[in-house]
């Protein structure tokens, strides 16, 4: 049908580029009726679960026996060399990278001295930002930071989708174009969102409000749906609501004209984005052809009465060696194996429609791996999906684009986001390794990766091992081999932070977690992976950022008393009881992060509302004989 309108009087325009008068639209187009959407996912049931955890942790287990085994009993003159070796070939990943890391930027410094990049054309950018647990405040000064990130040439219009719990990011507008529409989720649920577009004083703004919470991934989903290039098997309703999209609010915001954007800018709410990124990362893609998508730096922010504390100095580290030892190295022959979702641009096109397909496709087969890498994972398995296309598709890192974001502050929350994050690097890994399109590169470092955290266990008995070798007969000339390969990619990330602005007004900082993490880290990377072990097929997301917090203790507390006394007033129920503060030991927070996806009930409270909203969770009981036999192989390994 027809839509039918209702005018108003005109209202201003829009900041730097001229549009014709806008005018208030309230559109009553009705969709056709459809049938029930049928979900042809394949549900595991306790009993497939419970098998190929048995299956999992058993090959886990026998592989890291089997090489203790042979490191111990091996002839003396063997067992030295096999360990040695092991080490050797454990570190050559960071090794290489770092040599090729460093090689490339004399190159690229020669290069831009005699040859300065061109200047770019100007393009338009989607900027997407979801929100599940931030503010109406949080959302508002996310949109003006983007506003005024020095973007030019390039041209903004922000798209927001809430999920989660309403809020009322309208006060902030000026109305254009406000209609209600049914559609799909990802996951095969009929649902229904709010679209309202306008404007925040000068910023065009288009606004998604789901009924129903669907998750970040239907969002992402959702969003290249209908502003990249769309995919084939896309829902009906999508394919309407992008037509009346592009004949009904874009032009109100942007023009008659408007040629359709280029890029899709990826960030969140709750993200700090340094000025001049998204110009930074546009720029890298239109630089070079091949390129499909760009990501940046991403820090650890520190908060006020928290620059010192252990959680940020320990993850300060982490997530800057990660960066300029691998993710750089990747970028050279452009295949950045994982674009964080606070700081990545894509580019509109064709590619990017089978990518979404690959990304939104259900899984109907029986192996609990192909379930695991689909339904938990996003910014990896995004930009597995992405480089899935074409062997000739880029995917770029841009250090100079920087955005902060708080790290988890307890070790509950910590371990939670890990075996999250864990889970996404150990199961994709497979498919970088065997998978369609890869390079050669590629999946070597994927095979690297694969065996070194398939045999963490393995790795502290060996490291016990070597020490055992140096004091009972030390060689210096034996193991300077292993010094330089082990040590070699510590220096460079020393001389990264000594060169990098960023990392240097950190650096003192860094240096601190890089001595916690030497003693920290390989306690922590057995309790992640055992954590990972026992939640083989578990969907649920667990804490988020609104689980806790990186203030003091003590306004930490208060915080948490507020939040607990607000929604106990709303539900007449105490259901943030769980946010109180508990001790525990290491194993025992790895037993209750174990639980997840559970029959027992789940509170439903910030600290463990499941963000991927509608994900339907593999349930296991850990009252089970069966499930029991999981656990005991999992925590004795």
């Amino acid at each position: 049908a027809a839509p039918q309108t209702v005018t108003e009087e005109p209202k201003s325009t829009h900041q730097e580029h001229v549009i014709p008068t806008t005018q208030e639209t309230f559109v009553t187009t009705t969709y056709p009726e459809i049938a029930d959407p049928v979900d042809p996912c394949r549900n595991l049931t306790r009993n497939d679960l419970i098998k190929q955890r048995v299956v999992f942790s058993s090959n886990i287990f026998a592989i890291n026996v089997a090489m203790l085994v042979f490191a111990l009993f091996a002839p003396k003159n063997i067992s030295g060399r096999w360990v040695l070796s092991f080490i050797v070939f454990i570190k050559s990943k960071d090794c290489i990278s770092s040599i090729i890391g460093l090689l490339y930027l004399i190159y690229k410094a020669i290069k831009e001295f005699f040859k300065p990049p061109p200047p770019v054309e100007s393009k338009w950018i989607l900027s997407l930002i979801p929100a599940f647990s931030e503010s109406e405040e949080m959302i508002r000064n996310c949109v003006f930071s983007l506003r005024d990130n020095d973007a030019q040439p390039h041209k903004q219009v922000m798209c927001i989708i809430l999920d989660g719990k309403p809020r009322d990011v309208k006060q902030y507008m000026r109305i254009t174009t406000t209609f209600k529409r049914k559609y799909v989720t990802s996951r095969f649920k009929r649902n229904e969102v709010v679209i309202t577009a306008g404007f925040m004083e000068d910023v065009p703004v288009i606004v998604f409000e789901k009924v129903k919470n669907a998750g970040k991934k239907d969002s992402l989903i959702l969003c290249h749906d209908l502003f990249n290039v769309m995919r084939e098997d896309a829902p009906l309703y999508t394919k309407l609501l992008r037509k009346e999209i592009e004949r009904n609010v874009l032009p109100s915001l942007v023009g008659e004209s408007f040629p359709g954007f280029d890029m899709v800018f990826c960030t969140d709410a709750d993200s700090v984005i340094h000025k001049g990124a998204v110009a930074g990362l546009a720029n890298a893609l239109v630089r070079d052809p091949k390129a499909i998508a760009s990501c940046g730096l991403v820090l650890v922010e520190l908060e006020a009465g928290a620059e010192w504390s252990y959680w940020n100095l320990y993850q300060q580290f982490q997530y800057n060696f990660g960066q300029f030892v691998r993710r750089q190295a990747e970028s050279v022959w452009g295949k950045v194996t994982c674009l964080p979702g606070c700081i990545t641009m894509v580019a509109v096109r064709p590619e990017m429609a089978g990518a979404m397909t690959r990304y939104a496709a259900p899984i109907t087969a029986y192996p609990v791996l192909l379930h695991q890498v689909q339904y938990l994972g996003t910014d990896r398995r995004l930009t597995y999906s992405m480089l899935s296309q074409s062997k000739d598709l880029h995917t770029l890192f841009v250090p100079d684009a920087v955005s902060e974001t708080v790290a988890p502050q307890s070790l509950k929350h910590y371990l939670s986001q890990r075996r999250r994050w864990g889970s996404n690097a150990y199961f994709n890994n497979y498919f970088y390794f065997a998978g369609e399109n890869m390079i050669w590169i590629t999946r070597l470092w994927a095979c690297i990766e694969v065996t070194r955290l398939s045999l963490v266990y393995y790795r502290v008995a060996n490291t016990i091992l070597f020490i055992y070798g140096l004091v009972s007969s030390f060689d210096l000339m034996s193991i300077i081999p292993l010094l330089i390969v082990s040590q070699l990619p510590t220096l460079w990330f020393l001389i990264n932070t000594a060169t990098n602005k960023q990392l240097r007004q950190r650096a003192h900082k860094i240096l601190l977690g890089l001595v916690i993490n030497k003693f920290m880290a390989p306690i922590m990377s057995v309790c992640v992976f055992t954590i990972v072990v026992k939640n083989l097929g578990s969907q649920a997301w667990g804490l988020t950022h609104g689980a806790t917090s990186a203030a003091p203790a003590a306004a930490a507390t208060a915080a948490v008393a507020e939040v607990a006394e607000k929604e106990k007033a709303e539900t007449q129920q105490g259901l943030l009881e769980s946010l109180e503060p508990r001790n525990g030991s290491i194993m025992s927070i790895i037993t209750e992060e174990s639980s997840i996806g559970t029959n027992s009930p789940r509170p439903n409270s910030l600290a463990s509302r499941d963000r991927e909203g509608e994900s339907e969770v593999n349930e296991i009981d850990e009252d089970d004989p069966r499930e029991k036999i999981v656990g005991l192989l999992a925590a004795g390994l």
